[in-house]
């Protein structure tokens, strides 16, 4: 009887711990799928950092300090003619005027890009830094606007070249002229120093007492010739 019981009890113990165990797996699956539907794990980037927008507006300092200095340098040079020492003064003020506009150009490259990342950042929470950079930087270029004059300024410029073309015009034809007037005087003189009189021929002008003398010797010499003809016609006869 006891060996009955126990083949009975242990295929029943068997039994009760398989379900025991499906049971528990079932209901722990449950409690994990349940627990993944009711809490999800969401995720979100921003699309723009502080630092980002602040780097933006350093650029923007620097390039509007950089404008108000080479624009203050070529006013000077204007107004006080020293664009006159240079080779080619003209090239010279165009060269700075672009290199002003060249940096000015990139001041407005920076606004625009603050102002679309203002429209995207609109309706949004959190970035507000967005628009206070784009503020910063579109009033510095206001200020830019406000304070340039290039226009006139090279106005004043050309105005300032022409007098100065027409002053150096001037001493050109003065020194022409000058050239023109040597070139007259200066072979004139150069032929007149260049001559070379002929030598005339030298006559030696007699003295009175030389004259003299020659007609004393020829009037003595007459004489003798008369007194040798006489003395031969004397012994002839």
């Amino acid at each position: 009887m006891k060996k009955g019981l126990n083949k009975l009890i242990l295929p029943c113990l068997c039994c009760l711990s398989f379900y025991t165990g499906t049971q528990l797996v079932g209901e722990t699956a449950a409690a994990f799928t349940s627990q993944a539907e009711t809490k999800p794990i969401l995720i979100s980037t921003a699309f723009v950092f502080p630092s980002y927008i602040h780097g933006l507006e350093q650029k923007a300092r620097i390039n509007s300090d950089q404008i108000i200095k080479e624009h203050a340098d070529l006013e000077a040079l204007v107004k006080n003619g020293l664009l006159n020492g240079t080779a080619d003064p003209r090239a010279e003020f165009l060269r700075k005027k672009e290199q002003i506009a060249a940096i000015l150009e990139e001041l407005h490259r920076i606004r625009a890009e603050l102002e679309k990342l203002d429209r995207q950042a609109e309706k949004k929470e959190g970035y507000e830094f967005v628009s206070e950079g784009f503020l910063k930087v579109d009033k510095l270029l206001l200020r830019m606007n406000d304070s340039l004059y290039l226009q006139e300024l090279e106005q004043l410029f050309n105005q300032k070249w022409q007098e100065l073309k027409k002053e150096q015009q001037e001493e050109d034809n003065k020194t022409n002229k000058m050239g023109e007037g040597e070139k007259i005087v200066m072979p004139i003189s150069e032929l007149e120093n260049q001559i070379i009189e002929p030598k005339q021929p030298v006559v030696e002008q007699s003295k009175p007492e030389d004259e003299q003398t020659v007609s004393k010797d020829k009037t003595q010499k007459d004489e003798q010739e008369e007194i040798g003809n006489e003395e031969s016609s004397e012994n002839t006869e």
